[in-house]
């Protein structure tokens, strides 16, 4: 959810945020919890290319600034004492990029407490963040060091989630990376949960109502 920053790069006294080619207004703020940390979630649109954006991202900062995946792009600096990590996600042709802007703490705590509304941690496993939406209602969890592989964590998963009457939504997914995850539907209470585990002993786990 909040993706690590390493230090160094470009650093600014404010927000580069409004000098974004196509800044749009704020079409959403939400308030969440990180790590127990209180913070908020600002998504805006921005009507310009993707390519342009690119291009401005890489002459406004420095490399280890910037993270790009196929049609994002994550970019992650200082502003004061804080930091600023921005998340635009291509809309395609024709439609605005959208932006995720949020200000954290150079550094968060770790995460402590497991939320209730997310399934158990395997067995070995650490949590890295948790993040809640009191708006919504909604909890994310991710973890690291599950000691067993992808297809067993996500059977025990389905196993113990059918005992306690939810239903999966299609079959197991697997990923390119050797992950695999799925969706369930809790009746109560009502719930959706997606769960998905990594190759490399990560997980996550996000649930909301429905």
């Amino acid at each position: 959810m909040l993706w690590p920053w390493k230090g160094g790069g470009t650093a600014s006294g404010e927000s580069l945020a409004g000098q974004l080619p196509g800044i749009g207004r704020m079409l959403h703020a939400e308030k969440m919890r990180v790590n127990g940390v209180d913070l908020q979630l600002k998504i805006s649109a921005v009507n310009a290319d993707f390519p342009l954006l690119l291009s401005w991202l890489a002459k406004m900062f420095r490399p280890e600034n910037l993270q790009s995946a196929g049609g994002s792009v994550k970019v992650a600096y200082k502003v004061g004492r804080q930091v600023e990590r921005w998340l635009l996600v291509d809309g395609g042709p024709g439609k605005p990029v959208t932006l995720f802007l949020i200000v954290a703490p150079e550094k968060l705590p770790e995460a402590k407490e497991w939320p209730e509304e997310l399934p158990e941690l395997p067995a070995g496993a650490v949590p890295v963040q948790v993040v809640s939406f009191p708006g919504r209602k909604a909890v994310y969890g991710s973890f690291r060091n599950a000691g067993s592989e992808p297809s067993n964590l996500f059977r025990s998963l389905s196993a113990a989630l059918k005992l306690a009457g939810w239903k999966s939504l299609g079959n197991e997914a697997e990923q390119p990376d050797g992950g695999t995850g799925g969706i369930f539907l809790g009746q109560n209470p009502r719930r959706i949960l997606w769960a998905n585990y990594g190759s490399n002993g990560s997980g996550i786990y996000y649930s909301r109502p429905y």
